[in-house]
């Protein structure tokens, strides 16, 4: 038997109005989908602002500190040349390479380095403990004339919080020789935290990480001002595991995990000194910065030194202070 097409498709058409007046007939289940939002009219001035709270912040296990940063909408931090190394950002698809055009801050002291001798503005968020971290602000865009240098693409500010709950001992183990131990606590005068880290890694050469951070934080109310004083430590060392010439793991000379020159790596030191004074009006602070950073890297191995090697060595050592002053709104 045959249908002519548009008796075909009037049949369709009936079926289907038939099926949309029968399930509308069904009664609606009612979803309701509660979230967590700042109200940030009168603070922030563009929608490229925002501001993540710590319920937020306490993800799951971070493979590595910088994902931190990736709290940020947009924002991506990946690793090279070991874990002890300054991340590699992108945001909104843009390359900030070590942190060139990416500004951060720790309880108001800039994490960037100036004219570093790694690039300028590296910015190692290595030194920061995770598990201190309650609060997190950040802008996309070069709309913030107070983030100055680095924030052409975008800033964010890290801040430590008091006052936890409870003493906070942590130990963990996994693959590849990882280790970690955190020891913190805190009450509304007091904050102290250890952190200690171990770390082989997956790679033919131990990528040998030692990182040790230390935080110590005073807060001393005089009448409706708040004073704090912070000391901040952190040492690290590692191998660099780097790239390697594909043809070298094709003809099995190496697996693809393995290395041409096992002596790449770095030594990472920072201390510093936070004083800072808030009241409903006013923020400021007067901070100083110890860093030492010494990498050997080699990109051509053989190439441009046949008998010696192409081997590098790059050295920064600094010590900045300054001051901040500001409108406790800004």
């Amino acid at each position: 038997m045959r249908i002519a097409t548009g008796t075909l498709f009037t049949l369709r058409t009936s079926l289907l109005l038939l099926a949309q007046s029968s399930h509308a007939a069904e009664p609606m289940e009612e979803v309701l989908v509660y979230g967590r939002s700042t109200d940030q009219i009168g603070i922030a001035t563009s929608a490229s602002q925002g501001f993540v709270g710590l319920d937020d912040i306490d993800p799951p296990p971070l493979l590595r500190v910088g994902e931190l940063v990736e709290a940020v909408p947009g924002m991506t931090a990946t690793q090279h040349s070991g874990t002890g190394k300054a991340n590699q950002y992108f945001l909104r698809g843009f390359n900030l390479d070590h942190g060139t055009d990416f500004s951060a801050q720790l309880n108001g002291i800039p994490l960037n380095m100036r004219t570093h001798g790694h690039g300028q503005g590296y910015l190692d968020l290595n030194p920061i403990i995770p598990e201190l971290v309650t609060t997190i602000r950040y802008q996309k865009g070069p709309y913030l004339a107070r983030d100055g240098d680095f924030s052409s693409a975008g800033s964010v500010r890290f801040d430590y919080g008091a006052n936890m709950t409870a003493p906070l001992l942590k130990v963990s183990a996994g693959s590849f020789g990882y280790r970690r131990s955190l020891i913190a606590a805190s009450n509304d005068r007091y904050t102290v935290a250890a952190d200690s880290t171990r770390y082989a890694g997956p790679w033919a050469l131990d990528e040998n990480l030692r990182q040790n951070k230390g935080h110590f934080g005073w807060t001393l109310p005089i009448e409706e001002t708040q004073s704090r004083l912070e000391l901040d430590y952190y040492d690290s060392s590692w191998r660099a595991t780097d790239q390697i010439p594909q043809r070298a793991v094709a003809q099995n000379r190496i697996s693809s995990s393995g290395f041409i020159d096992p002596d790449l790596g770095s030594n990472s030191r920072r201390y510093s000194l936070n004083a800072s004074m808030s009241d409903n009006t006013t923020d400021g602070r007067l901070y100083a910065v110890s860093s030492q950073f010494q990498l050997f890297s080699n990109f051509t191995y053989f190439l441009e030194n046949p008998d010696v090697g192409d081997e590098f060595e790059q050295v920064d050592e600094r010590t900045l202070w300054g001051a901040d002053l500001r409108s406790a709104m800004i």
